[in-house]
């Protein structure tokens, strides 16, 4: 992992961000002219090798003649794939400083819905999306990319609505679904595929109504009721369900992820670990099922000899113990399922504070 935001500026943003507590400051950041409103998602952050320069105002008049009032200190980012960019390129409008009238995407001041290319950048300058408006409105291609520049899909539009072919992409650039939309709706053959290249399956669609075998539609409406249960914590009856799932689609990695999610939640962690590892076996970029195997394999051992605090019907309640010592082969395959999904994109507060506490890299 990178350090997000730079070590030796980040001295100075990080201090600004303590007298900001300290004395209310009002700080806005400004990232290749963009104002960051909301904070970013964490693949969004930036980091030290993405900045050209950086510039901090606290001078109010220059401030209030930039537009942004009620504001104590600006702090001015550019990164270097901006400071790179050709003019041309600069000029085009990025989504993200237009604004929506009458359901019309507009250029700020603009009197007319915009038409033209435009282009959507990530915090650190990849190009996150680009495409093309008529008259405010999506039309032709647009095409989106993952942070590290592989295409993410590609969708066509007429006047905001979707219409002919359309792709999704794994991060690594392998094809994850195709199919095509008409008048907005799903049309014709709509397939998914494994990062593999393996189907994962074929559905026919006819302007959005999904024609489906009795045995097909079955295996859905179990599948469906996956996220139901779970919330339920009905654990019992999921893996009851999903049982049932398999025998009329065995080769489906999420009917897997969610009964391996049942079973860890009753803290049958060997079985869980089971069922994850076939999900990533079909799907060896399946995010959530490798962050899954991670801490199951880590709360076999935090919960060994654990005493029950509370048990119902639904819910039991152990006590798991903190920084146990694991094995180093489970500690190994713990870390590397870990670092993929962080890398895949979960970054949640509690797969970092693992990999800091177990993982030689924080």
């Amino acid at each position: 992992m990178q350090n997000k935001i730079l070590p030796a500026l980040l001295l100075i943003f990080f201090c600004s961000v303590s007298l900001a507590q300290e004395k209310r400051e009002r700080i806005l950041y400004i990232v290749d002219s963009i104002p960051i409103i909301k904070e970013p998602k964490d693949e969004e952050q930036i980091t030290e090798a993405d900045i050209f320069n950086a510039e901090v105002i606290t001078d109010e008049k220059k401030i209030n003649s930039m537009g942004h009032f009620f504001t104590d200190k600006i702090i001015m980012l550019t990164t270097k794939a901006y400071a790179a960019r050709p003019e041309a390129l600069k000029a085009l409008p990025r989504r993200a400083l237009m604004e929506k009238k009458d359901g019309a995407m507009y250029v700020k001041g603009a009197i007319k819905p915009y038409s033209g290319k435009f282009i959507d950048y990530y915090m650190n300058g990849n190009i996150k999306a680009e495409g093309t408006m008529l008259y405010g409105l999506l039309n032709g291609t647009t095409t989106a990319y993952y942070v590290n520049g592989n295409k993410r899909y590609f969708m066509n539009h007429q006047a905001d609505i979707g219409y002919g072919p359309t792709e999704d992409y794994f991060i690594n650039g392998k094809l994850k679904a195709r199919g095509k939309y008409r008048n907005g709706e799903e049309d014709g053959i709509w397939q998914e595929f494994y990062s593999t290249g393996k189907l994962k399956s074929e559905i026919n669609c006819s302007l959005g109504k999904k024609e489906l075998p009795k045995e097909v539609l079955r295996f859905y409406e179990l599948l469906g009721k996956a996220e139901t249960l779970i919330k339920e914590n009905d654990y019992k009856t999921l893996i009851k369900k999903m049982d049932e799932a398999v025998l009329l689609n065995a080769e489906y990695a999420d009917v897997y992820f969610y009964r391996g999610n049942a079973k860890f939640n009753l803290f049958d962690f060997d079985s869980a670990i089971a069922d994850f590892d076939k999900a990533i076996e079909l799907e060896p970029l399946y995010m959530q099922a490798l962050s899954s195997r991670a801490f199951a394999r880590l709360r076999k051992y935090e919960f060994k000899d654990s005493k029950t605090l509370s048990k119902t019907k639904e819910v039991t309640v152990m006590a798991a113990k903190d920084n146990v010592p694991v094995p180093k082969e489970d500690q190994d395959k713990i870390c590397a399922d870990l670092k993929l999904g962080y890398e895949l994109g979960d970054r949640k507060p509690m797969i970092v504070d693992v990999m800091k506490r177990y993982c030689s890299t924080p």
